[in-house]
């Protein structure tokens, strides 16, 4: 008996290893392993895993499988700070006390009560509590360390976890630490690329496009922004302050062309660089590339308006220009051997920075080029959040650096 459930547990642990090396989703990868434990006679009801993940918004991330919710992910922010549910938990206790086990009879252990997880699930019918934590590397996991992390698992079985269940538990916890530990730094890996080069560009690093010169010509809406009076604001305002500022104009613009299914493809001190492709990458047509850069335009200077009418300090000070173009350009990476950055260069991209210029001395929220405006199927008209809008002609001009005159459009309100 003692030998089939040895082998059992071997077989589990083997599965899980598959899985592991097929790259499946970890969700996936949760649920199978718990169901196989299960299948194998541990009355397992619930089991949580939690770890630290770089993240520019949140600090932790658990995965929490049930037998009756199968398994759930959530994210966590500001974790180390006092009462957050993660100092409030047996892990903490463990990491703090140097402790890689800890098991609490949920029904009858008085220290329960210390910890509002164990309560709750003492009032939904648990009995028996057992938290395991795997530390990555020599080192031992301190409530500060990424590396490692910690797994609860639970029963309502009124008579606990049997000797032979820990050990199910305890002999699959390897294995699964160490598929767990490849898709964490996978996604720490995909959550840095994302952030600091945009789900595009990321996801074209990670597929493996990083030989330098590695890229393609594709039209696209492009859209630049740029902050008025940075200079003096950067002067007049401490540094927090002005990083606090600059923070809102990004939510506002960036946020927007986002929103709008847009890449920001560079933030340029206090000036934003992002597309709209219209080809290649999946790009929709000419005319709804134009009109979403539009559409993220009007929104950009939306959101603006509307915190200076809730009357946000920041806001207050903000004002910023956009322009927006369609042109070619190449979509790749350029630079030495140690060094290349990812992104679009051209003659649009200086056209469309120069666009942007215009908007500055023309004294208009949003300039449109020729060439965007032009492929537009029809006079960008929308009713809802941003009011009726319409292109209008601002006649031909010079712009810096560019041989001919270009014609330009503003991105107004139509008026009544």
């Amino acid at each position: 008996m003692e030998q089939a459930a040895v082998q059992a547990r071997a077989d589990i642990a083997t599965a899980i290893i598959a899985s592991g090396l097929a790259d499946q989703p970890v969700t996936h990868l949760v649920e199978g392993a718990m169901q196989r434990l299960v299948s194998a006679g541990v009355p397992l009801d619930r089991m949580q895993v939690g770890f630290r993940i770089l993240h520019p918004l949140f600090d932790g991330m658990s995965i929490t499988w049930t037998d009756t919710a199968g398994v759930e992910v959530s994210y966590y922010e500001k974790i180390d700070v006092d009462g957050s549910s993660f100092r409030l938990s047996p892990f903490y206790y463990m990491l703090g006390n140097g402790l890689s086990e800890l098991r609490l009879r949920i029904d009858s252990d008085e220290t329960v009560a210390r910890y509002p997880l164990l309560t709750e699930l003492k009032a939904r019918g648990f009995t028996d509590y057992l938290a395991m934590i795997v530390s990555f590397g020599d080192a031992p996991m301190t409530p500060e360390t990424h590396q490692g992390l910690g797994t609860s698992w639970s029963t309502r079985s009124p008579s606990g976890f049997s000797n032979s269940d820990i050990a199910a538990m305890r002999q699959v916890l390897s294995p699964l630490a160490l598929a767990l530990r490849v898709v964490i730094k996978d996604q720490i890996t995909r959550n840095a690329l994302n952030t600091f080069h945009g789900p595009l560009i990321g996801g074209r690093i990670l597929s493996g496009l990083i030989k330098r010169g590695a890229g393609e010509r594709l039209a696209a809406a492009l859209w630049y922004s740029d902050l008025r009076n940075s200079t003096g604001l950067a002067d007049a305002l401490p540094v927090e302050a002005f990083l606090d500022l600059l923070n809102v104009y990004f939510d506002c613009a960036a946020g927007a062309v986002m929103d709008e299914g847009g890449q920001v493809l560079d933030i340029i001190g206090d000036a934003i660089l992002a597309f709209f492709p219209s080809s290649g990458v999946n790009g929709p047509g000419e005319a709804e590339a134009c009109a979403a850069a539009l559409r993220a335009a009007a929104s950009a200077h939306a959101r603006l308006a509307e915190l200076k009418a809730e009357g946000n300090a920041r806001a207050a000070s903000i004002a910023f220009g956009i322009g927006i173009h369609f042109g070619d350009v190449v979509f790749g990476n350029a630079g030495t051997a140690e060094r290349l950055k990812f992104g679009i260069i051209g003659r649009s991209v200086n056209e469309v920075e120069r666009t942007a210029e215009m908007a500055k001395l023309l004294k208009r929220e949003v300039v449109v080029s020729d060439a965007a405006a032009s492929r537009l199927a029809r006079p960008l008209e929308s009713e809802g959040l941003f009011g009726r809008l319409h292109l209008a002609d601002l006649g031909e001009h010079e712009l810096r650096g560019i041989p001919s005159v270009r014609r330009l459009w503003a991105l107004d309100r139509a008026r009544n």
